[in-house]
C-alpha cells in the first residue's frame, strides 16, 4: 500500500466530523468490497512521481502521489456532504502522519458525479496531491 494512501486514510478515519456521517470501518484503503453498506469512503493510488536527482543515491527523496478519496452514498445530497467533509479533514498537512513523514497534502480536482442505477448509489471522488518522504 502506497505511504500517501496509508497517510490519506489514516486522516481520514480520525476525523471526528467525517466519522459523525461514515464510520471508520467503512473508511478503506483499495476498492470497496461488493456489497459495502453505504456511505462508505475509499482512498486509492493513482500515481506517483519521484523526484529526480542527478546522483539519484539518496536515502530518501520527496515523492508526489496523486491520491483519489471517492464516497459512496444513497443519496447525491449525502455524497456531497461527505465529500465536503473528507476536504475538510485533509488539511494543507505536515509532519508525521500515520507514521508518514508527509510535506503536504493539497486538494486537485473533484471529478465528475456518477450514479449505479442498479444498487441505487451515488459516487463521487475528489483527488488530492499528497507529497511525501520516502526512504529508498
Amino acid at each position: 500500500m502506497s505511504d500517501a494512501v496509508i497517510a490519506v486514510r489514516y486522516l481520514l478515519a480520525n476525523d471526528a466530523n467525517l466519522l459523525a456521517a461514515v464510520p471508520a470501518t467503512r473508511i478503506k484503503a483499495g476498492v470497496l468490497p461488493i456489497k459495502t453498506v453505504m456511505p462508505a469512503v475509499s482512498v486509492t493510488h493513482l500515481d506517483t512521481q519521484e523526484r529526480l536527482t542527478i546522483s539519484m543515491s539518496e536515502p530518501s527523496i520527496i515523492a508526489r502521489s496523486r491520491i483519489q478519496v471517492s464516497a459512496f452514498a444513497k443519496t447525491y445530497s449525502q455524497c456531497k456532504a461527505i465529500l465536503e467533509l473528507v476536504r475538510k479533514a485533509l488539511p494543507h498537512t505536515r509532519g508525521m502522519v500515520g507514521g508518514v513523514e508527509l510535506d503536504s497534502i493539497l486538494p486537485e480536482n473533484a471529478n465528475p458525479d456518477f450514479f449505479d442505477t442498479d444498487d441505487g448509489i451515488h459516487m463521487q471522488s475528489r483527488d488530492f496531491i499528497v507529497q511525501f518522504v520516502e526512504t529508498m
